[in-house]
């Protein structure tokens, strides 16, 4: 079961030159993230803005606002154990990422840490995209595209100084890549309203719900290299058949099936519970934290990696037929 104290950690993507420090430096600033600790995965450079620095002990930096920077010697997972012996307990970890980084092995990674779920709730991914050269890297490079697929935000930078027709072509695009996301305009001048808005967007259930309207999640025929595509379903399905599904899902599909998420009923739960997958890494279930509002279907989200969208359209309907009416 989740610990309703379990520490959210975020995973902050870009992809080079994208602004994601920048936006990382004015989140910092905001008075409710103070106790926060910034795990910094950059090659060579400390990442966060020298002004924010007012003290260091050893590989760990105090930052203004009593932010907490750890730069890790060894790999991510070690810094998180470090971070996770400072007293007092940080209240969030962001790991910012290298440009060049695929998001997938370190969510694989973080989500083997022995401190999920019990301290540690499963990460989530925030990523940043510039809107005067976003586009044209997501088409040269892999990885800007896999930052995108990965996130359940995603932060436009630059929009004050880009042209609006340029940001129009590039919304369109993250859209095919991601159309699960919820993309929010992260200018600047804009930043500091911005923190509520993403808290409130992570601690929701929006991420795990696809738009009802969104033609992509029923196409026939992939545009990209990566598809999101998820149902909803009534019933109630038991917890040996999902490990059974899990288990030939990813033995059919393997690296192809990027992530898997939803929202589930299961036999022998009064509450819905929360499945995660990362590529072959299955997450315990965890109970559905309280929303503040009521979940009626089973929702599940697959994204796939040059995978037809019937193919994961297939693979979810294979579970959504094995769930039974619930008990009156």
């Amino acid at each position: 079961m989740t610990n309703t104290k379990a520490i959210p950690v975020l995973v902050l993507t870009g992809f080079l030159g994208s602004g994601k420090t920048t936006f990382l430096n004015e989140l910092l600033k905001r008075p409710e993230m103070q106790r926060t600790a910034v795990l910094m995965n950059e090659i060579g450079a400390v990442g966060i803005d020298h002004n924010l620095v007012v003290g260091a002990s050893d590989d760990i930096l105090l930052l203004e606002g009593g932010c907490l920077c750890c730069q890790p010697r060894g790999s991510i997972a070690d810094g998180v154990s470090r971070l996770l012996a400072i007293e007092p307990t940080p209240k969030r970890i962001i790991i910012e990422t290298s440009g060049a980084a695929n998001p997938y092995p370190i969510l694989e990674l973080l989500s083997q840490h022995p401190a999920v779920p019990r301290n540690l709730q499963f990460p989530r991914v925030i990523t940043v995209v510039d809107s005067l050269m976003g586009l044209d890297v997501v088409e040269k490079y892999p990885e800007p595209r896999f930052q995108l697929s990965a996130a359940e935000i995603i932060v436009i930078t630059k929009t004050d100084i880009s042209d609006h027709s340029n940001r129009r072509a590039l919304e369109s695009t993250i859209s095919e890549i991601n159309s699960t996301a919820v993309v929010i305009d992260g200018t600047v001048n804009n930043v500091p309203d911005k923190y509520t808005e993403i808290s409130q967007h992570l601690s929701s259930v929006s991420s795990y719900v696809l738009p009802r309207a969104n033609p992509k999640n029923s196409s026939a025929h992939g545009s990209t290299e990566f598809e999101a595509v998820g149902i909803e379903f009534e019933g109630v399905l038991d917890t040996s058949m999902v490990q059974e599904w899990i288990d030939k899902v990813l033995e059919e599909y393997g690296s192809n099936l990027l992530r898997i998420k939803g929202i589930l009923f299961l036999n022998g739960y009064e509450k819905p519970m929360v499945l995660q997958c990362v590529r072959d890494i299955v997450h315990p279930i965890e109970e559905l934290e309280d929303i503040g509002q009521a979940i009626a279907k089973n929702t599940i989200i697959g994204i796939g990696w040059n995978m037809h969208p019937a193919l994961i359209r297939e693979a979810l309907d294979n579970l959504a037929v094995q769930a039974k009416p619930r008990a009156a």
